[in-house]
């Protein structure tokens, strides 16, 4: 535990250092792997795909992959493609999530439905899918199709779960762990998984690893729903309080419900401005007072710090899950993005 604190001491900008310099080089080599994937003949799934790919931000899923296989083991060619098909996975996932969400800006550019229409940004995404596939096939590891095979499962099933919950006041917290370990944590698990797979870990070790990178990716998406209170659309390349206006209850909307006493004021206060953002048609300034007010009672019911204090539970009971691993820059590293996954502002 002494080094999941050494990360308290240090600024973001260090922290994210120290956090890529273990794998900065293989990195490098899974980006040219995406960029190897086979060229559609097609010239505008050419332009959608390069559009895709070029805006992929920090190569969360793929670093993962490598630090958890440095970790335990080593980090070779099957690596670096199984670090390659997570990311293509994590891509084309967003490119059906913007249709799915009518979305419009993605990492602070214009999503591809936008620009060539929502037919085009899923047979983009599906084609990336079959990129993926045809990556892991080429392998010779049927565990790995199995593991990544799994994932697109849950995806789907945690996409069918957030249709049903939406707009649904009495969202619970198990719908609201349904959804986050399908559509975000199945993916990082699997990437820690698999690292495990690879170098042939006893199978004990194998979900160590599978646990650390499923509880990684549900405080990774807790702190995703603080943002969307905390941060700036500049920042987060996308609207604030996006969630709630796609009918989504999230963790800190939550935390605020059961903080207020059944029948109190501030309870139904609180439903009434969740439901009033639920169905906003415009950016009225009427609106924006029924916002003002939410946060308020988000202020009030201490919900942004228990959010926090949330993330930070996963976080702890992840580190427990690589205990077992010998000390090394890469252990180090996978502590330090612990730490860093709770301070993020974007």
């Amino acid at each position: 535990m002494a080094q999941a604190q050494l990360g308290s001491t240090l600024t973001r900008s260090d922290m994210i250092e120290r956090i890529y310099t273990p794998v900065k080089s293989d990195l490098l080599k899974v980006q040219a792997s995406l960029l190897e994937i086979v060229t559609p003949e097609t010239e505008l799934l050419v332009k959608t795909i390069h559009h895709s790919l070029q805006n992929n931000g920090k190569l969360m899923r793929p670093l993962l992959t490598l630090l958890a296989s440095g970790a335990c083991g080593e980090i070779g060619t099957s690596h670096i493609e199984t670090a390659a098909v997570a990311e293509l996975i994590h891509v084309a996932t967003l490119l059906h999530d913007d249709v799915l969400d009518d979305a419009d800006i993605r990492r602070g550019r214009p999503t591809v439905r936008v620009e060539w229409g929502n037919r085009v940004s899923i047979l983009s995404g599906d084609y990336l899918l079959a990129q993926a596939s045809l990556k892991l096939s080429r392998l010779n590891q049927c565990r790995l199709v199995s593991i990544f095979a799994q994932v697109l499962a849950n995806l789907c099933e945690g996409e069918v779960e957030q249709i049903r919950t939406s707009y649904d006041i009495e969202t619970t917290w198990d719908s609201y762990y349904k959804k986050s370990i399908c559509k975000t944590a199945a993916l990082y698990a699997a990437c820690c998984e698999s690292a495990g797979v690879i170098n042939r870990l006893p199978e004990e070790r194998i979900e160590d690893l599978r646990l650390f990178g499923e509880k990684f990716g549900i405080a990774f998406q807790i702190i995703d729903d603080l943002l969307d209170y905390t941060s700036s659309s500049e920042r987060l390349g996308k609207p604030v309080l996006d969630d709630m206006k796609n009918g989504l209850l999230n963790a800190p909307i939550l935390l605020a419900l059961e903080s207020f006493a059944p029948g109190s004021a501030e309870l139904d206060r609180l439903v009434s401005r969740i439901e009033a953002i639920f169905h906003a048609e415009d950016n009225s300034e009427h609106q924006r007072a029924v916002q003002d007010e939410l946060f308020d009672l988000l202020e009030t019911a201490d919900a942004l710090e228990k959010t926090m204090a949330l993330a930070r539970r996963f976080t702890d009971e992840a580190r427990a899950h690589i205990d077992f691993l010998e000390d090394s820059p890469y252990k180090a590293s996978l502590h330090y993005l612990t730490d860093y996954v709770c301070q993020r502002d974007y």
